[in-house]
């Protein structure tokens, strides 16, 4: 402490401004990146329980590919919760740790990202009782659009978006002490990338149901396909979410290059842990199985070119000073190839299946709707992106 000419008192300490920043910064990369991890066993777990339900069954309750999920998401929860109480800790010994922190009910301090994740890894933790109730009731389903399953993984969706609200925050954090955060802060970026193809992968999982004809809505004079309006929602909220919240060029890209990658992983390990499972519990194939992932066989191509289109349109959108009156519809007419081209690997000549069965006119409807939500899903993808980019700096 120094005093100035009038005798004021003046706190001028860096040292341990910077040191609490990394210190703070450290903390939230490391259990950010654990809750991310925690989505992403979840991910890969929910890719082998749909493997194992659509060509085994299911014989008990706590099958291996379910107590993978339930690690991710107790991992995930445990890495929000420890955040929340390790900082509300700190926070009361440390004014400038309570300054970088939210409050939630005059007790509790840490980041946003961290009150996201706890509370819906619980959320998700909840639903899993739930779905085995709702199955004894029931019996056994394999379908997505059950309403505990889409609670499960919609839950965990979002704690991969907490996760994303993390990372940006120790990036943030990092680089207010300059040349020392510099390796924390690319690591968060990086690990911000990986997040929002994670949201983006999870809710991938709820829009197959859409594709199935049993799913269209039937008005009696024509058919409705609800898949461009969920398909285009959620692409472009996600890539436009990434183009305004990732300080790079080809944020969206890189965000859908990792989107792939994560089916990559499905692709390599789902049907070799299916059949050493199927060895250990001594079961067979009700019927012949893929080579591999059946989610990674039907993985959409689409989003990967959607995301490429909207680097290239918000770089010359930046270049030109566009309004945002002039860039979001520009930006959600772009998203919509998303929903009314849905290509994947093992059926590329999908789109062109869907408008036989739907006609023209429901074609045309079903396009429409697509519009509208890929309107919503640009204008909430900013709205998140832009509150990622400028949050806790």
């Amino acid at each position: 402490m120094v005093k100035s000419f009038d005798g004021t008192a003046v706190f001028n300490d860096s040292k341990t401004l910077t040191r609490s920043l990394r210190a703070l910064s450290t903390l939230r990369l490391v259990l950010g990146l654990t809750a991310l991890l925690g989505a992403i066993i979840f991910l890969e777990g929910t890719s082998w329980d749909i493997q194992w339900h659509s060509y085994i069954g299911r014989d008990r309750t706590l099958i291996p590919p379910h107590l993978m999920m339930l690690s991710g998401v107790t991992l995930s929860g445990i890495s929000g919760l420890l955040t929340v109480l390790i900082e509300s800790w700190w926070a009361r010994r440390n004014t400038i740790i309570a300054q970088c922190s939210s409050g939630f009910a005059e007790i509790f301090s840490g980041p946003l990202g961290a009150y996201i994740v706890g509370f819906t890894a619980l959320t998700a933790a909840v639903a899993f009782p739930l779905d085995a109730y709702w199955h004894t009731l029931y019996g056994i389903d394999v379908a997505i659009w059950a309403p505990f399953h889409v609670m499960f993984v919609a839950s965990m969706g979002v704690v991969a978006l907490g996760a994303a609200y993390m990372l940006s925050s120790a990036a943030h954090l990092a680089a207010r002490i300059g040349t020392a955060g510099i390796g924390t802060r690319r690591a968060a970026t990086l690990g911000v990338v990986l997040a929002l193809a994670t949201v983006l992968s999870l809710f991938t999982l709820l829009l197959f149901d859409a594709l199935a004809r049993k799913n269209y809505i039937n008005l009696g004079f024509m058919s409705i396909n609800v898949f461009p309006l969920l398909s285009g929602m959620l692409v472009a909220f996600t890539l436009v979410a990434a183009a305004y919240a990732i300080p790079w060029r080809w944020a969206a890209t890189s965000v859908s290059a990792c989107y792939l990658l994560l089916a990559g992983i499905m692709a390599v390990f789902v049907q070799p842990a299916t059949d050493w499972l199927l060895t250990v519990e001594r079961l067979g194939y009700r019927d012949n199985p893929p080579f591999t992932s059946v989610v990674a066989l039907e993985w959409f191509l689409t989003p990967l070119v959607v995301a490429i289109l909207i680097d290239v349109i918000m770089h010359r959108a930046r270049r030109k000073q566009w309004s945002q009156r002039k860039l979001t519809p520009v930006l959600a007419l772009t998203a919509l190839m998303s929903g009314a081209l849905p290509v994947v690997f093992i059926f590329p000549l999908l789109p062109v299946t869907l408008a036989v069965q739907l006609g023209i006119a429901g074609s045309l409807a079903s396009v429409l709707l697509g519009l509208a939500g890929t309107y919503l899903g640009t204008f909430f993808g900013r709205n998140v992106g832009e509150s990622i980019n400028s949050l806790e700096r």
